[in-house]
C-alpha cells in the first residue's frame, strides 16, 4: 500500500493552514451540510469538523486550489471547470504526498490532464506546484510571493501571425493566432 505515514499528515496540514492564512483565508472547522467536506465561506476555508487527517489534507488542498486559482480569476472560470481543476489538483497533490487511496500505477500527469483544456492544465500544474511547495516547505511566505501578479507581457504581432507562449516554470506551451494586428 502506498500510503504516507500518518505522522507526516499533521505537518502538511499545519503548513497548508499557515499558507492559507498568508493568502488571507484562515481555515476553520465547523459542521457543514451533508455530503460537503469543505467550502469557501466569507474569505475563509471551512472544513467539516471530524474529518480524518487524510480527508482534512485533501479537502484543504481542494479548497486552497479554489482560493489561489479561481477566486480572483478574470474573467471568472466556469464553476464546473473550477471543480474539475480542484479535483485534479487534489489527486495530483495526494499522489505526490502519497495520501489517499492507493493507485494501481504511479501518477501519470498526462492521463490526469488529458481531458483538460490548455488553460486548465496550466492552472492545475501551477496550483499543484504551489500547494506541494507550501505543504512540504516551511517557506510559505516565499511560496506566497509566487502568487503575486507578474509583469505584463507586450506582444507585437501582425494579423494572422502565430504567437507562441512558453511557460518554462510550469512546462506549458500554448499559441494564439491573431485575427487582427495588436
Amino acid at each position: 500500500m502506498r500510503r504516507v505515514r500518518t505522522a507526516k499528515l499533521p505537518a502538511y496540514i499545519r503548513r497548508l493552514e499557515h499558507f492559507a492564512e498568508l493568502c488571507g483565508v484562515p481555515v476553520v472547522r465547523n459542521s457543514l451540510v451533508a455530503g460537503v467536506l469543505g467550502q469557501i465561506e466569507e474569505r475563509r476555508i471551512v472544513l467539516r469538523a471530524g474529518l480524518s487527517l487524510e480527508q482534512q489534507l485533501l479537502t484543504l488542498v481542494h479548497e486552497l486550489t479554489h482560493c489561489i486559482a479561481h477566486c480572483k480569476s478574470s474573467p471568472p472560470v466556469n464553476r464546473t471547470v473550477c471543480e474539475y481543476e480542484a479535483e485534479a489538483v487534489e489527486r495530483w497533490v495526494g499522489a505526490a504526498l502519497k495520501v489517499g487511496p492507493p493507485a494501481d500505477h504511479n501518477l501519470d500527469a498526462a492521463t490526469l490532464l488529458e481531458d483538460l483544456l490548455a488553460c486548465s492544465v496550466r492552472r492545475v500544474r501551477w496550483a499543484s506546484h504551489v500547494i506541494l511547495k507550501a505543504a512540504t516547505d516551511n517557506e510559505s511566505a516565499a511560496t506566497l510571493e509566487r502568487l503575486q501578479p507578474q509583469a505584463p507581457v507586450e506582444i507585437d504581432a501582425a494579423a494572422r501571425e502565430e504567437v507562441v507562449l512558453n511557460d518554462e516554470l510550469h512546462g506549458v506551451r500554448d499559441f494564439i493566432r491573431l485575427t487582427q494586428a495588436l
